[in-house]
């Protein structure tokens, strides 16, 4: 799954990469206005089922905070290019069933393009993204495991100034886990085995955004 995810990582950088001067080559342009926003952003996190092969049972990741950031860069004066990180510390619980319950990090690596529609002090955006989550087990025998993930993102951008506004989203991530992979593996063997296609999860945020 390692292989894969960063495959995929590759196989979106160079598409990326191919629309962004697809899109110079079209005459796109910025205005004279700030073509970089960075926002730090605070969050909840919340879904996200499995079934475990190897507890045969389901789980669940553990709803709660989360935080990261976004970068932004101008492609023209609507679409931009949007790097995402995102990190929560949670576990996976047991669903119904008593059972042993498992801390993990998780952190997302992902790149999107980004429209963003509004006249005025007010924008509307969406965001398609794709890239990787990586789960980082609570034991340090234990190595991370990293898988594709790809999502989407609906939210508003409101500006005080010219360099200074607020931005609110929610986003949607589906994680593909299909084909093996887990948790907590140790020399090619996983305490935590998942089964089944993918995993669907979401978060709400507001942040900051500075704009240069």
């Amino acid at each position: 799954m390692k292989q894969i995810a960063r495959a995929l990582g590759l196989a979106l950088a160079g598409s990326l990469f191919v629309t962004v001067t697809s899109l110079e080559a079209q005459g796109f342009q910025t205005d004279e206005g700030p073509t970089v926003q960075i926002a730090p952003f605070a969050g909840y996190h919340f879904g996200g089922s499995i079934w475990s092969e190897t507890l045969e049972r389901q789980y669940s990741f553990k709803s709660g905070l989360d935080y990261g950031g976004t970068l932004d860069i101008a492609l023209s004066e609507t679409w931009r290019v949007e790097f995402l990180y995102l990190r929560q510390e949670t576990s996976l619980e047991s669903s119904g069933i008593a059972g042993p319950s498992f801390d993990v990090t998780l952190e997302r690596y992902m790149i999107g393009i980004q429209e963003e529609k509004g006249e005025g002090s007010v924008k509307a955006f969406g965001v398609l993204l794709a890239g990787a989550t990586r789960l980082i087990p609570g034991l340090e025998d234990a190595g991370s495991e990293t898988y594709f993930s790809a999502g989407l993102s609906l939210g508003v951008k409101t500006f005080f100034t010219r360099n200074v506004g607020l931005r609110f989203e929610g986003r949607g991530v589906y994680t593909r886990v299909s084909g093996g992979g887990g948790v907590y593996c140790t020399a090619g063997q996983c305490l935590f085995s998942f089964s089944g296609a993918g995993i669907w999860q979401g978060d709400v945020s507001g942040g900051r955004i500075i704009a240069f």
